[in-house]
């Protein structure tokens, strides 16, 4: 049966609660999420105690989590809370308060523990092996370091959004001299990180709500096709540029840029200073933002509580049949087609000389290719195309993304694959596979066109030199439909590999 937890996560800039659907080792899915700027650091300034508006502001927020938690019928709810309530000289009072408004114990994060948590997160999203994690909030900033996928040392600095704002900037008229002081205060904070410096190989990656709304920024003006903001790269001279424009703008001209959240314009250009700040000091040339953090590094370790590490064995993987059996597609149709697809892709290797990575995607398109079906039949295949780019697939970039949509939405339709809108995340390599893995896709589909596995299994044989290619489809009864709509369907994988394709119907003789 399935269960439900409800992660709360009280920040210094904002709260939010995430509730999450699950069955372990079988699916996962986030079900709600409700979000508040409460401004829990606001006031507090050097005297670090917890003004009674921003306490106010916080109480009302865990009420309304609470009503809402109650009403859903969640099993379990787990709430930290960071930076604000962690440096505040009245947090035992205040804990006190919500436990008695709410019932729920608030567990504190130490600063490396929170540390932990956002880069649990990431690992379990990005399939992050080498690198830092970097999670900017309103109070407080920690950089992880990332070893054989594993969060390793971390360190919690002061340089949180909202706190940065506070002590050195005035949103509403920003100077140069102000911008030169924090500058300096950073360039301080990050003297003694000697380890966090980019090695050959490493990621940077980063998470947190100024992040996401730089991220966005960036995207609008780039036109940048997909709308989520999970795996998007920021090179580190648009967050220079970003940074030295947001602090030059009046607030009210940083309230109508496009991609910005109006809550936060007034503590974006501190923020931006950091992210330029951190990668100055890294040496990164770009970092990817990751959506998952802190509430999904809380709620993976209680998701996977059963295992050693509390990380995804295989991320890519789960991802894929997790979407799946969310909508309701892990069928043996689908885990078939995906089958065909990749013996056709195996056996044609020395025709198409594709590499081991478009293997993987072309799997994944086939145990997705029917999830749109759950909409409308006629159109599924659209729909299929929809919901992969738009339902975050942990552990894939926006490329990889793409090309296992582009398979999803060709595996039915007439005529060639194009990338139309998704042109720009694609490689030249990538337009010259994408007609040989929709050709592909489109004959395995036809070959289980019956839904009855009766074509349990084929070989390919290819002649170079005479330019064609024999498919023999190794079946246990009559395939005749299945090989009629694959007949009407073999010209696209023809033209992909320049050669003639022709079908034979063998007889399966059973497993060899």
């Amino acid at each position: 049966m399935p269960e439900s937890v409800a992660i709360i996560d009280l920040g210094s800039n904002t709260t939010r609660m995430v509730i999450y659907e699950y069955e372990r080792d079988r699916y996962v899915r986030l079900t709600d999420e409700i979000r508040e700027v409460v401004r829990l650091r606001e006031g507090m300034g050097r005297t670090n105690v917890l003004r009674a508006a921003a306490i106010q502001r916080a109480i009302n927020a865990m009420r309304m989590f609470k009503e809402l938690s109650d009403d859903l019928g969640v099993h379990e709810v787990i709430a930290v809370a960071t930076s604000a309530v962690r440096d505040a000289v009245n947090r035992d009072s205040f804990l006190a308060r919500v436990k008695a408004e709410t019932g729920w114990e608030l567990r504190l994060l130490s600063g490396e523990e929170e540390g932990y948590y956002g880069a649990l997160g990431v690992v379990n999203a990005t399939c992050l092996r080498e690198g830092f994690v970097i999670d900017l909030g309103g109070g407080s900033a920690q950089v992880t370091e990332v070893r054989g996928g594993l969060p390793q040392r971390s360190i919690s600095l002061p340089l949180g959004a909202l706190r940065l704002t506070e002590l050195f900037l005035d949103p509403d008229k920003t100077t140069s001299s102000q911008v030169k002081k924090l500058r300096h205060f950073m360039a301080e904070q990050l003297a003694s990180l000697d380890w966090f410096r980019a090695r050959p190989g490493d990621q940077l990656m980063a998470i947190g709500g100024a992040i996401r709304n730089l991220g966005k920024i960036d995207q609008e003006r780039k036109q940048y096709p997909l709308s989520t903001i999970h795996g998007y790269r920021l090179d580190a001279a648009d967050i220079a540029s970003l940074a030295e424009e947001l602090w030059r703008a009046s607030l009210k001209k940083r309230r109508s840029i496009k991609g910005l959240r109006e809550d936060r314009a007034d503590i974006i250009p501190a923020a931006a200073i950091a992210y330029d700040m951190l990668l100055q000091h890294s040496g990164f040339a770009q970092l990817t933002i990751s959506r998952p953090g802190l509430r999904e590094g809380v709620f993976f370790e209680h998701f996977l509580s059963h295992l050693p590490q509390p990380i995804f064995p295989d991320l890519r993987q789960f991802s894929i049949l997790n979407l799946a059996r969310i909508f309701d597609s892990d069928d043996a149709h689908s885990h078939h087609v995906a089958f065909l697809a990749l013996r056709m892709f195996d056996d044609l290797r020395p025709v198409h000389g594709l590499d081991e990575s478009y293997r993987e995607l072309l799997w994944a398109a086939g145990i997705l290719h029917d999830i749109g079906a759950i909409i409308n039949y006629p159109y599924h295949h659209q729909h299929s195309y929809y919901i992969i780019l738009n339902y975050t697939l942990h552990g894939f970039s926006p490329r990889e993304l793409s090309i296992i949509a582009l398979i999803a939405r060709y595996h039915r339709n007439k005529g060639n694959p194009k990338a139309r809108e998704l042109a720009p995340l694609l490689t030249e390599a990538d337009d010259r596979a994408l007609e040989a893995l929709c050709g592909i896709i489109r004959l395995a589909e036809y070959f289980e066109r019956g839904r009855r596995q009766i074509i349990r299994d084929l070989r390919c044989h290819a002649d170079l030199e005479n330019g064609w290619v024999q498919i023999e489809t190794l079946t246990t009864g009559n395939a005749a439909i299945e090989l009629w709509e694959a007949e009407r369907n073999l010209d696209v994988l023809s033209s992909a590999l320049d050669m003639e394709v022709e079908l034979v119907q063998g007889v399966w003789m059973g497993e060899s």
